[in-house]
């Protein structure tokens, strides 16, 4: 970390510090919410006091957004059963409790009946488009933290949702970690 003494902090550094995850701090980055960071010789980030006092700003209005007691639910929205089974069974693993949905529909209808304190939701849905079911998740449930799960990454598309509010994105195939790393970011481990 960059101070009077003039060191800096990697991403890895910031990450664990702050308990945040390497996703979450780059996609703030990208929408502009952390100012200026630095790269040294290799590329590699370099984040200053500037750049901390930022994250953490962000990291509280993030804990402001959700002032209203959710459910401790994660659910899964995918039409393929065998992604709906492992992501359950890994976050059923890791002790969280889960809900599935196949549908868009049963994922408006789950944000309106229970709200899921997180929603994983797949972009590619039989029907409707996942951004389509997006969109009626944040009408019905407009503090929902929802992370959209692409297997096909279309920028724009990504960029999109973001702008509007989805908390986050992950790319399939799925990395354990990074999964168990974004609900325990949202819900503590």
């Amino acid at each position: 970390m960059s101070g009077k003494d003039g060191k800096f902090y990697s991403s890895k550094d910031v990450c664990e510090t702050l308990q945040i995850s390497k996703s979450t701090l780059f996609k703030w980055e990208r929408e502009g919410l952390i100012t200026k960071v630095r790269r040294d010789w290799r590329g590699w980030r370099l984040y200053d006091e500037r750049n901390l006092e930022e994250i953490r700003q962000n990291i509280e209005k993030q804990k402001a957004s959700e002032a209203k007691p959710r459910s401790s639910y994660v659910l899964v929205v995918d039409d393929d059963t065998m992604i709906l089974q492992v992501m359950s069974d890994l976050l059923h693993a890791a002790g969280y409790d889960v809900l599935t949905a196949s549908t868009g529909e049963e994922a408006v209808l789950m944000h309106q009946e229970k709200q899921p304190a997180l929603t994983f939701l797949d972009v590619k849905l039989r029907g409707k488009s996942g951004i389509d079911v997006f969109r009626e998740i944040r009408t019905v449930d407009p503090h929902a933290m929802i992370v959209i799960l692409t297997g096909y990454p279309k920028i724009e598309d990504t960029v999109q949702v973001i702008k509007e509010g989805a908390y986050n994105y992950l790319t399939k195939p799925i990395k354990s970690d990074e999964l168990l790393e974004m609900v325990a970011e949202v819900l503590g481990p």
